[in-house]
């Protein structure tokens, strides 16, 4: 057998041993030891990141982590990445993204309660991108709508180092009463049950598949890629459901990356115990399966129970009610090994902690030669017509409205959907328990940003998910972070994941946000050049909602409203929408990160929030200024006039730098007569930077103005309709 495991992993495995290892053996530390399930590539770095609070139950180690948003009811909540089966079957590998995610939920007996979709695809005027575009969002739109969980958020970017190579990273959150999270563990004498579907011979070793660059003939791997079946997903959810209400079971676990191998020895390893598995006595799909194909299939829809010996009758008859097939396979000794049989036949007998928790490797990293563009100051002229810059910024995949992408998804399947996608900045969702407390929850990245300068972008990435947390009135607890890079066998590559998580880890700390779980995604390359995509950190938080009805949303609401801008607006052009879409530039100085602005903003806008002194809240992002406002005035079919010389500016001289510069730690507030007063005192008291800068109108026009000239005037119905079109022309179906 040819295994990817190098020659030093092979001669570790015989020491380990202290002998020549079965086929099977090899097959079990292939998967277990690579990339996608042992992290490690990047456990050492991962250390640097904050991951304790009082409010966090499970952090990083488990399938999915636990906050306490309120007392008695905590969150789960999880990120993960199907990059490389989305690839090569965009329906399948994002369809079987969605159901890992959801069964990562269910091993802490949380009901899971919504989806997030994190796409990070190529130009939708490609061809094969449109291919894999379309293919990806179906597969999600089907899985998600079949098992009956609304996908409410997440976050989409377009570009062509994702043509062949598209990112594709999924979150699942769940609600529990903290007293029922399943915490316990395995022990001597507990019963293994694997629940799900049979076990057959699609996504043999693919954790492996995953831990390597794509080959130019990708297709051939199209048997590493999982088949979903969600209405299993379904039966499976209520079963665990009842188990967990019953207290029937003490530890859950998903057969995801690795199968059968990572279920039992990362359980074994956690706890300290070994485990004694028959084979044959799993249920299967397909006739003559070997041993090998049986401990690393990952087949979807299946999860281990542990259980111990005196309640095994009662978990087989909830499986058996909800029509759920099941095989008991064995138990957890306390051997400290993980022992396979298949007929009677030991095929495998190895330590429990050496085939979980492979040694560390510290990679090589070294910034590439065009890493020295983040440092590039960045000359380019001013347009000669503003206007048009606007209209081609607004028109851009990345700023027009993904209305096309998420109408395809049910979003507000049980009820709990407090705010539609695309009109706020984060999700809300109601805890269903008698209270109008909620949860907010948002994913962003910004693969551009973390191209350029990897540091700056993952640290600009949180604070863009905090900014958009903070927008609903949630206050932020935590984050989940997916981190998709190269090859980390080169340092060229490795350096941008060192610095991403470097980003992650210093925003975090200022900002108080604990990491409490996350996914890393390596070997990220396109196919044919071999050069890595855009290295792209990204981030899933969830906030804390006192008050559901008071969360607020983007569009402006009243003609007659003022509009206020809060935060100082710096020239800060590079790496920017406008620079690309304008001027065809990816470089310069990414925005500065401001923690300390950052808090100091969210406690304003939270404070006005709760205290109901705005309408409408938008963050400034992509695109900045202009791109904010038209996305308000596009929601709403509501125009305004905006005078550019009262906007809070620093340093700046130009127009387009005033429109478009990304600076951070800035939102749009949409403030009743009324309010104006005191939104600007409190803005004073806390040091920022803020002005009424124009007026919400009845008029079908978006109007900007600067020393008395109106320096760009737009139509509404034009604006709306490239707005809410432009991917739909691309990508809808003739």
């Amino acid at each position: 057998m040819t295994t990817p495991l190098s020659r030093e992993e092979v001669d570790e495995i015989r020491k380990i041993l202290g002998r020549e290892p079965t086929q099977e053996e090899l097959a079990m530390f292939e998967a277990q030891w690579s990339e996608h399930c042992s992290y490690k590539s990047s456990k050492l770095l991962l250390k640097l990141l904050p991951t304790k609070a009082p409010h966090v139950l499970i952090g990083p180690g488990r399938d999915a982590p636990a906050v306490e948003v309120f007392p008695g009811k905590s969150v789960v909540f999880k990120i993960e990445s199907h990059n490389h089966p989305s690839a090569v079957d965009p329906y399948d590998g994002a369809a079987t993204g969605i159901g890992g995610i959801i069964r990562d939920i269910l091993t802490l007996g949380a009901t899971p309660v919504a989806l997030l979709d994190m796409l990070y695809m190529g130009e939708p005027s490609n061809q094969h991108a449109s291919w894999l575009i379309r293919g990806i969002v179906k597969g999600i739109s089907d899985y998600g709508n079949r098992v009956g969980i609304p996908t409410v958020a997440g976050d989409t970017w377009f570009d062509r180092s994702f043509n062949r190579q598209p990112l594709v990273n999924v979150a699942c959150v769940g609600f529990a009463d903290t007293e029922k999270l399943v915490l316990e563990g395995a022990s001597p004498g507990d019963v293994i049950i694997i629940a799900g579907n049979a076990t057959g011979r699609d996504g043999i070793l693919g954790s492996s598949f995953a831990s390597r660059p794509l080959a130019k003939d990708a297709d051939k791997d199209i048997a590493a890629v999982q088949v979903g079946d969600p209405l299993t997903e379904k039966l499976l959810i209520e079963a665990i459901r009842e188990l967990t209400e019953r207290g029937l079971v003490k530890y859950i676990k998903d057969l995801g990356g690795g199968g059968l191998t990572t279920a039992v020895s990362e359980a074994a390893s956690d706890h300290g115990v070994g485990a004694e598995v028959h084979l044959e006595k799993l249920h299967t799909r397909e006739q003559g399966m070997a041993p090998l194909e049986l401990l690393v299939s990952e087949s979807q829809e299946r999860m281990m129970l542990v259980t111990d010996e005196g309640r095994v009758e009662e978990v087989l008859r909830v499986l058996e009610h909800y029509g759920v097939p099941y095989s008991i396979i064995g138990r957890f000794d306390s051997s400290g090994r993980i022992r396979v049989y298949y007929e009677g036949r030991l095929v495998a007998d190895v330590p429990a902690k050496d085939l979980a928790r492979p040694r560390a490797v510290r990679r090589a990293s070294r910034p590439p030669q065009e890493a020295l563009k983040s440092l590039k100051r960045v000359e380019v002229p001013e347009p000669e017509n503003i206007r048009d810059a606007i209209i081609s910024v607004i028109t851009s995949p990345n700023v027009a409205s993904k209305k096309w992408i998420f109408e395809q998804y049910d979003h507000e399947v049980g009820v709990r959907t407090v705010v539609k996608p695309g009109y706020a900045d984060a999700a809300v969702l109601r805890l269903l328990d008698g209270s109008r407390r909620g949860v907010a929850v948002k994913g962003d990245a910004n693969p551009r940003y973390t191209s350029v300068d990897p540091f700056r972008g993952a640290a600009n990435s949180v604070a863009e998910c905090f900014r958009n947390l903070v927008a609903v009135g949630s206050e932020p607890l935590a984050i989940v972070d997916e981190l998709n890079a190269g090859n980390p066998e080169k340092p060229e590559h490795f350096w941008f994941f060192e610095q991403m998580v470097k980003g992650i880890a210093w925003m975090t700390d200022e900002l108080g946000l604990p990491v409490v779980g996350g996914k890393v995604s390596f070997y990220n390359e396109d196919e044919l050049t071999g050069t890595q995509v855009k290295p792209t950190a990204t981030i899933v938080g969830v906030g804390r909602v006192d008050d559901v009805a008071r969360a607020v949303t983007m569009e402006f609401k009243e003609a007659g409203s003022k509009i206020v801008i809060v935060g100082v607006t710096f020239p800060e052009l590079g790496a920017s929408e406008y620079l690309w879409r304008v001027h065809g530039l990816e470089e310069g100085e990414v925005p500065a990160p401001r923690p300390s602005k950052e808090r100091r903003t969210a406690e304003l806008i939270r404070s006005l929030i709760m205290g109901s002194a705005v309408r409408s809240v938008h963050d400034v992002g992509v695109g900045g200024i202009a791109a904010a406002l038209t996305e308000m005035s596009a929601m709403s079919g509501l125009g305004f006039v905006v005078n550019l010389s009262r906007i809070p500016a620093r340093a700046v001289y130009r127009v387009d730098e005033v429109l478009f510069s990304e600076t951070q730690a800035r939102y749009i507030l949409e403030v009743p007569g009324a309010s104006v007063d005191e939104v600007l005192r409190k803005a004073e008291e806390l040091g920022l930077g803020a002005a009424v800068i124009g007026e919400v109108t009845g008029r079908e026009e978006l109007r900007f103005v600067k020393a008395g000239r109106v320096v760009a005037s737009l139509d509404l119905n034009v604006v709306r309709d490239t707005y809410f079109n432009t991917l739909r022309r691309f990508l809808e179906v003739k």
